[in-house]
């Protein structure tokens, strides 16, 4: 090819007819120097017209950077060579264009040794392209916005830039090495549905791309349809959670909380459906008979009863594995060898069934990083060990100390010198598959094959892959794994990785999708009842109804829109013995219940007031005023500002949420008689008093409340230590128990008990008594009732 030509690469491709932008071809060009030329999506150029960019070749050593821009450039066919100009390294890649979008795929590297060192990519001058990654071998970004969930899509900006920073990385099963579609980002609506119709359609077919199981037909308009029965099935979506300890108590907890919530997806933590949290003893599809006596046919009949009244599963999992125990892979005559390695080598020496120090002489391959979390089991032969201590890793001969023979269900035996050596990666005290996808024999795929089938047979609404944080396999493993076992579903599914969502869920990119990104956000309108816990790590108290509120209108800032009913904790669940034992139990149901009904159609002008309480921290909120939803005498939803008041020194921390636990609430801690200067930033009014007497404290005795100058609040009784006093106006004072139990009421008399817009002083002390009091206080004024736009939907 004559180097002074332009590479140029067009190919048009006749396809049914779609709603949407006219079918014009797509185009990739590049000068003789390698530098794009021409950026053509659904015949519209985007490359701008002076380009400088191309690809660029990273060489990291250390702290020492090296950038080379490949400059040399031929052409055979849809395929290019780009190259440093003494001709290594040089880059093989695949342009497939197509009526309104392009794709862009690695097929080969070379002069590039191990590659681990290395990092290509390309720069495209090109404005409002949008990127999507068809595998996690390669990341996208454009301008200054860097994509999230490993950058799997790219939009706006200046420049697209497209990286492939994993070239170790085996190919693919198809043979890529990483792969991208480029399409129009400025589309929306029903011409944006055509073009993600046409990528999901051709690049499934292509097999680029999964697609849900039992399609038999994939065409853009079975794409569409298919979008239309997801978005149909989650348009609406509540949670409730049930822990249960028997079937009975499952079908009670259905009966008396799911049915009657209008709630359309059930959430089993593993140790209810499983009997297990981490896999042990059971199977990925084991059945917890304890609950389910006759195991799998009774959770089937479960999922069917649930389906009746409109609900689908969803089975909280670890992300499936192998268990230590079991059987079909580890056994005294058998260990599994298609398990995830960190390295490989040889027995250095002879060893006998009673040694526990054992000498390995290190294979050529690369070897993981020593690490104590990851590290620590090793196959000899038939045999698994554990590893206490790893020393001498700096060199080729290395000594492990303290090693437990016949772990895994295997036998110690005699092994001589020169036998394999493979070490095996665990977390979460189970053993990971190798990533053997597309190989013959995958023990990935055999896993996730029967993992899949069983959750269609229980009819799951949704995939959830946790425990992701601390697995360590390479960068592009888990979607892998997660599109493999979304591919083996026959049901409209959401699916979620500890923090994010599962790519495969490509449904989630077309407009219905975006229209209930809400529904099926990762995070939660969280209603989450839990007991007091002395002492817990985090926060040991039972949140109060201004907590629960706090945390739903954290989940509304986030931009969730499904409730969910469940425990009060991260990994916890909703019990019959919380609901038996928390006093707020038929509040906090009744809020869910609300919260079904509005979550659907949540306006945006109400989303907008409550962003206007809340500022952002973290990965969450926080302020000074709990947003209480009701109803006024119309039945209409409004809001009710309530403020914990804060001393005006500005030392009193937000109200906050505790990722774990929720809602952190505001409170002063005091000892009786204590002075506060507190603010309240809205009108005059009588304030509303809670005081908890500590654990350890003395009683409170005649609690008496005084406000600046001749206002006061009398209460005659005791209040005995982890007990709540409750005053929110009239004649009585309520007590509660840690739990909010309703133990008894104290009469309570006020004389101009209120309190100024501004700084008041407010006096904490006990009418009667010598011994001091250890106390939490808050004192709660109201601000003006906001009526919700939303009541417009529900009428």
């Amino acid at each position: 090819m004559n180097s002074n030509k332009i590479c140029s690469f067009m190919i048009c491709v006749l396809c049914l007819a779609l709603p949407g932008p006219a079918f014009a071809a797509s185009e990739l060009s590049f000068d003789a120097s390698a530098q794009p030329s021409k950026l053509v999506l659904g015949g519209k150029n985007f490359l701008a017209s002076d380009a400088s960019t191309g690809f660029n070749l990273r060489y990291s050593q250390g702290r020492e950077v090296t950038n080379t821009r490949l400059s040399q450039i031929s052409r055979s066919g849809n395929t290019i060579k780009v190259s440093h100009p003494d001709g290594t390294p040089e880059f093989t890649l695949q342009i497939d264009t197509h009526p309104n979008h392009l794709a862009i795929h690695l097929l080969d590297a070379k002069g590039i040794g191990t590659g681990r060192n290395y990092s290509l990519s390309l720069e495209l001058d090109a404005t409002d392209v949008a990127a999507y990654t068809l595998n996690d071998l390669m990341t996208v970004n454009a301008g200054n916005q860097r994509s999230r969930g490993r950058g799997r899509t790219g939009a706006s900006g200046n420049q697209t830039v497209l990286r492939w920073p994993y070239l170790w990385g085996r190919p693919r099963p198809n043979g890529t090495r990483g792969s991208v579609v480029l399409y129009d980002n400025r589309l929306g609506g029903s011409e944006r549905d055509a073009v993600l119709a046409e990528i999901w359609s051709v690049q499934s077919h292509a097999g680029h791309m999964v697609r849900p199981a039992g399609q038999a037909s994939w065409t853009p308009a079975d794409v569409l349809a298919w979008v239309d029965r997801w978005a149909a099935k989650f348009s609406k979506l509540a949670t409730v959670s049930v822990g249960a300890k028997n079937k009975a108590e499952v079908y009670e907890m259905t009966d008396k909380y799911f049915i009657p919530s209008g709630a359309n997806r059930l959430y089993m933590f593993p140790s209810v459906w499983r009997g297990e949290y981490k896999l042990k003893h059971k199977s990925n599809e084991g059945v917890n008979t304890k609950v389910f006596p006759n195991g799998k046919s009774d959770l089937i009949a479960y999922s069917e009863y649930l389906a009746k009244h409109g609900g689908h599963l969803q089975l909280k999992s670890l992300v499936p594995q192998l268990g230590l125990n079991d059987q079909r892979y580890f056994s005294p005559t058998y260990v599994e060898p298609r398990l995830l390695s960190w390295g490989s080598g040889t027995l250095a020496e002879d060893i006998d069934p009673s040694a526990t120090t054992i000498r390995f002489r290190r294979g050529p391959g690369h070897m993981w990083e020593i690490s104590d979390k990851f590290t620590k089991c090793m196959r000899i032969g038939n045999e698994m060990i554990q590893v206490n201590k790893i020393s001498g890793t700096d060199g080729e001969l290395w000594t492990l100390t303290g090693c437990k023979r016949g772990h895994a269900g295997s036998t110690a035996k005699s092994h001589q010198a020169g036998t394999e050596m493979i070490g095996a990666v665990t977390s979460y005290d189970f053993f990971h598959f190798a990533d053997d996808f597309g190989q013959p024999n995958s023990l990935a795929e055999e896993v996730l094959t029967a993992y899949g089938d069983f959750l269609n047979e229980m009819n799951v609404g949704h995939l959830h892959f946790d425990g992701t944080h601390t697995m360590p396999e390479c960068p592009w493993y888990l979607r892998d794994y997660s599109d493999f076992l979304y591919s083996r579903l026959d049901q409209p599914v959401t699916g979620s990785i500890v923090g994010g969502s599962v790519p495969a869920n490509f449904e989630k990119q077309f407009s219905k999708g975006k229209a209930i990104s809400g529904q099926t956000a990762y995070h939660l309108l969280r209603i989450a009842p839990r007991l007091h816990e002395r002492g817990r790590i985090h926060t040991e108290l039972a949140p109060s109804a201004l907590d629960l509120h706090f945390d739903v209108s954290d989940g509304v800032r986030i931009g969730s829109r499904r409730p969910t009913f469940c425990g009060g904790q991260s990994g916890k669940i909703l019990t019959l013995e919380i609901m038996n034992h928390y006093g707020l139990s038929d509040y906090a149901f009744q809020l869910f219940k609300d919260w079904v009904e509005l979550a659907p159609v949540f306006d945006e002008e109400d989303a907008d007031y409550v962003a206007g309480f809340l500022q952002k921290r973290g990965n969450h909120y926080t302020g000074e005023d709990v947003l209480v939803l009701s109803k006024n005498e119309e039945g209409n939803y409004i809001y009710t500002p309530h403020r914990v008041m804060g001393q005006t020194s500005g030392r009193d921390p937000l109200i906050s949420i505790d990722q774990e636990w929720g809602a952190v609430p505001r409170f002063q801690n005091i000892k009786s008689p204590t002075t506060l200067e507190l603010h309240n930033p809205y009108a005059q009014q009588e304030p509303q008093v809670v005081i908890r007497v500590e654990h350890g404290s003395a009683a409170l005795q005649d609690p008496l409340i005084k406000v600046n100058d001749g206002g006061v609040l009398s209460i005659k009784g005791e209040v005995q230590p982890n007990e709540y006093m409750k005053f929110e106006g009239g004649s009585t004072a309520q007590i509660y128990d840690n739990n909010w139990n309703l133990l008894r009421s104290l009469p309570a008399v006020t004389q101009s008990f209120t309190v100024n817009k501004g700084s008041n002083a407010v006096t904490t002390s006990a009418g009667r008594g010598s011994k001091t009091a250890d106390l939490r206080v808050q004192f709660i004024t109201l601000g003006p009732v906001y009526v919700l736009e939303s009541n417009k939907y529900l009428q």
